[in-house]
């Protein structure tokens, strides 16, 4: 029997094709947009309007938060002047030591204790009954007070004598001088100082005068000698006693608000648009100067910039007749302002340089807001009229440069080295903070290709 072989077959299933998967197409592009051809709500626009109120939502919330945390600040310098009045310290002195001094010190020590705003701070000074009309003078000139109220030695004599000899010669303002320094602040003199003092004076020396002609009148009636002596000085009887009102530093120029208010805003402008500027033109620069290079263009430059934007300040004055010889040369009063001038330019625009370093440039009008604010507030008012948080004005470019401008051209107290001294370390500290800022700056920026900073 024959065995067969069985021819065993493999079994192979049949292969299905999958068509490639074409990938998916991009999406097409919007249509381009025509210039000048759509209204503000066309739905083509509908991304940049977004973007457009986006952006404009965000720059009124900044400048709300701004107006409530910066602006109160400038307001508040003004708000309590008259609380603070007090605190404008003047000296009665009485070196009569007869009727009138002794009437004049009872009004000025009923002042003092009278519970009113409408006052500046008075102290009725014993120490001063010997001093000389040159003395008396500088308490005020030297700025130990605001304002000086003198009742002259023999100023009760005097009166007497004139009606016993009727003297037509007696001057009844002779009893009393007011001096005062208008010039160190005129805002502060000419509302609080001359007004209260004068208010004062012509109140007590209308009281005293009506009873001490009305007493006099008691005392010598029937007496025909004294009534012909007072016929002789008519003046001896009405309003007998009076003062005379003596401005030891007149604000004489009228400009100088100019220098010491106004004038203060523009320098601050004009550094933030030296600042800018200069941060322009630095990209050209910026990525190939080294760091010590780039020290040099951030502080010598702008400096030395500064000098023709002080020269040209300070020449503006020349035209307006700004008188700079009050206390010096004409020649050297100038050249001190314009010395001053350059220094409070030079703290401005290195506090700016400073700021742009860090602070995104959409940031930099609030910080020059902030800067202009933090040195008005404390620019046009006496800060004793202030609250006590505005001391901090005592060390202000700003404030600084007014007083220094003061003295100048108006001869008034010399502050001169204290002013200097506070701008030198104003700029001192900025020429420390300015690079560490630039440091720190390149530090968050990635290492460039190439040599490191040398």
């Amino acid at each position: 029997m024959e065995n067969t072989g069985s021819n065993s077959s493999v079994s192979t299933s049949p292969t299905i094709e999958v068509p490639a998967q074409k990938p998916p197409s991009p999406p097409l592009a919007p249509p381009p947009l025509n210039k000048y051809a759509y209204s503000f709500f066309a739905p083509e626009v509908t991304p940049k309007r977004k973007l457009f109120i986006k952006i404009m939502i965000k720059t009124i919330i900044v400048n709300v938060i701004f107006i409530w945390t910066a602006l109160p600040l400038y307001w508040g310098s003004f708000a309590h002047q008259r609380d603070f009045s007090k605190f404008l310290h003047a000296r009665f002195i009485d070196q009569d030591g007869s009727d009138l001094g002794t009437a004049m010190r009872a009004a000025f020590q009923a002042n003092i204790n009278a519970r009113t705003n409408t006052k500046i701070g008075w102290i009725i000074d014993d120490h001063a009954k010997s001093f000389s009309d040159g003395q008396v003078r500088n308490l005020v000139i030297d700025e130990t007070a605001w304002a000086v109220v003198i009742v002259h030695s023999g100023a009760t004599a005097a009166l007497i004598t004139a009606r016993e000899n009727g003297d037509p010669s007696y001057n009844t303002s002779a009893a009393i001088t007011f001096y005062y320094n208008q010039a160190r602040n005129e805002n502060g003199a000419n509302n609080y100082v001359v007004p209260y003092t004068q208010a004062l004076l012509n109140t007590a020396l209308a009281n005293f005068s009506s009873q001490y002609t009305a007493q006099y009148f008691s005392q010598q009636a029937g007496n025909v000698t004294a009534m012909q002596g007072v016929a002789g000085a008519p003046q001896t009887i009405s309003d007998v006693f009076s003062y005379s009102s003596l401005n030891l530093r007149p604000y004489t120029s009228t400009t100088a608000q100019a220098l010491t208010l106004v004038g203060d805003i523009y320098l601050n402008i004009f550094a933030y648009v030296l600042t800018m500027a200069g941060l322009l033109g630095r990209m050209t620069m910026k990525p190939f100067a080294s760091f010590r290079q780039g020290v040099f263009y951030r502080i010598l430059v702008p400096v030395l910039m500064y000098i023709p934007l002080a020269l040209s300040y300070a020449m503006i004055s020349l035209n307006t007749k700004v008188p700079f010889g009050s206390r010096y040369t004409y020649a050297g009063g100038f050249f001190l302002f314009f010395f001053y001038v350059w220094l409070t330019i030079c703290a401005l625009g290195l506090a700016i340089e400073s700021a742009v370093t860090v602070l995104p440039p959409p940031f930099m009008p609030f910080f020059l807001l902030t800067v202009i604010l933090c040195n008005i507030s404390v620019a046009s008012l006496p800060i004793q009229l202030q609250p006590w948080i505005y001391r901090y004005g005592f060390g202000l470019p700003v404030y600084n440069l007014g007083q220094a401008t003061r003295t100048i051209i108006f001869n008034t107290e010399s502050h001169l080295g204290a002013n200097v001294g506070v701008l030198l370390a104003w700029i001192t500290v900025l020429l420390v903070i300015l690079p560490s800022f630039m440091w720190w700056s390149q530090r968050r920026q990635p290492a460039p290709a190439g040599p490191g900073p040398r």
